[in-house]
């Protein structure tokens, strides 16, 4: 009599399989994320096995699943140093069909885990949260978006901390609540988008301890307009401030009051309890840029209630050269922080660093937005072997390289290989 579908009869012995180094960090977390499969006389390949590979694969630069497979058949005895290969490399649709069962929360959990071997803490420690699309995960015929997932990057230790990927029918608002509860963001310095400036996220970030900067745009109708007027009423009275001051002077040159000249000098002050940086001219791509940062305490603010911990607000204008045309750009924030121009420009320059930091690098060398893998749980589960990855060969400092050679110096070199994963101790 057959017995129960999907439970193995006591009587059949179940494959053991042994990971020679399950005591590494990677292999591990791995052996702790929960497989989806359920039990069968086929089950031939363990799942610490097959994020390892896929891991290792991608580390060497495979960025599709027929090159996971070459990759993984070419370094199959290195490979058997640390995880179990009794059963060879499993096959493409093997790949697929298991990352798909994989719920992308078991192993977002890895990345975190992970991330917080690399990571040193520093007080200060700019954390940005930044929303990524994968283009080539849209499917038109279907009408699908491409798959949208929201990452946790610090901007000090050059590490993606978090991945979180957002439903289709959802937005970043309610996701980055959730991943502030999962990390450690004591003493750090939270930046996000401007979708992101909500109450609920500025009192999540409170109670974890950190201190926030956020872009505020014309969504936040009373918010936006109150921090506009207050930067024109001081923009109006510097103005007056600096004339009645050139005035003074004017009349104290006239009548040759050098001690009246020497004491103006001496107090010459148009902040009016402001805060004021300006950055030196950037040349790079064709352009010039220069930044300027101007924060004021909040004073009394109209509609600062709700917002927890707001200390200031700051106006940040970037003036752009290209071919001998200039454009102006002015973007406001609000931060718990004291009304400090220069490190809230800083903060907000690495939020923007993102760019090339993180998504650059995935797009570029990892091929993340080329990828047509539109499988949803599968597509989202190689994101976040790709962040560990680029977590681990960002780490290694021995090889003083670019990303690119130094996947390739994974790819054919053991010994770099075991270097990267040595980070891990």
């Amino acid at each position: 009599m057959a017995g129960k579908k999907g439970v193995i009869p006591n009587h059949i012995k179940q494959p053991m399989f042994i990971h020679p180094l399950e005591s590494h960090p990677i292999i591990s977390i791995f052996m702790r994320v929960e497989d989806p499969r359920k039990p069968s006389l086929s089950f031939r390949h363990p799942l610490p096995s097959m994020l390892f590979m896929t891991l290792i694969a991608v580390l060497c630069g495979a960025t599709d699943w027929e090159q996971i497979v070459i990759a993984c058949e070419g370094m199959q005895n290195w490979l058997a140093r640390y995880v179990d290969m009794s059963a060879g490399v499993p096959c493409e649709r093997t790949f697929k069909n298991v990352f798909s069962a994989i719920k992308p929360e078991s192993l977002e959990k890895s990345l975190q885990e992970l991330s917080s071997f690399l990571r040193e803490k520093i007080s200060g420690e700019v954390v940005c949260f930044d929303g990524q699309t994968s283009c080539g995960t849209a499917d038109k015929h279907k009408d699908l978006r491409g798959l949208h997932l929201l990452n946790v990057w610090s901007a000090d230790n050059k590490i993606c901390l978090a991945q979180l990927k957002i439903d289709d029918k959802s937005n970043e608002i309610p996701a980055m609540p959730r991943l502030i509860d999962q990390l450690d963001l004591r003493d750090t310095i939270v930046i996000a988008d401007a979708m992101n400036t909500q109450k609920n996220t500025v009192k999540k970030v409170i109670e974890a301890g950190a201190d926030y900067v956020l872009p505020v745009k014309e969504n936040q109708g009373a918010l936006f307009k109150d921090i506009e007027l207050a930067f024109q009423d001081l923009d109006h009275e510097k103005k007056m401030k600096e004339e009645n001051w050139q005035k003074t002077a004017k009349r104290a040159e006239a009548i040759r009051d050098r001690e009246g000249l020497k004491k103006l000098q001496n107090e010459k002050d148009f902040s009016c309890g402001s805060s004021a940086w300006i950055s030196s001219p950037e040349k790079g791509h064709g352009r010039i840029e220069t930044r300027s940062c101007t924060a004021l305490a909040i004073g009394e603010l109209p509609s600062k209630e709700g917002w927890e911990g707001i200390e200031s607000i700051a106006r940040i204008t970037r003036e752009r050269s290209v071919g001998g045309k200039t454009s102006q750009e002015t973007v406001y924030y609000i931060a718990s922080l004291s009304p400090d121009a220069a490190l809230i420009a800083e903060v907000v320059r690495d939020h923007w660093g993102v760019e090339n930091s993180l998504h650059w690098r995935l797009d570029v060398h990892f091929k993340q937005d080329a990828s047509r893998y539109r499988e949803r749980n599968g597509a989202s589960n190689l994101a976040i072997l790709r962040k560990i990855a680029l977590n681990m060969l960002s780490k290694e400092k021995t090889l003083k390289k670019g990303m690119a050679t130094k996947q390739c110096a994974a790819a054919h070199k053991e010994s770099y290989r075991e270097k990267a994963l040595k980070n891990f101790f």
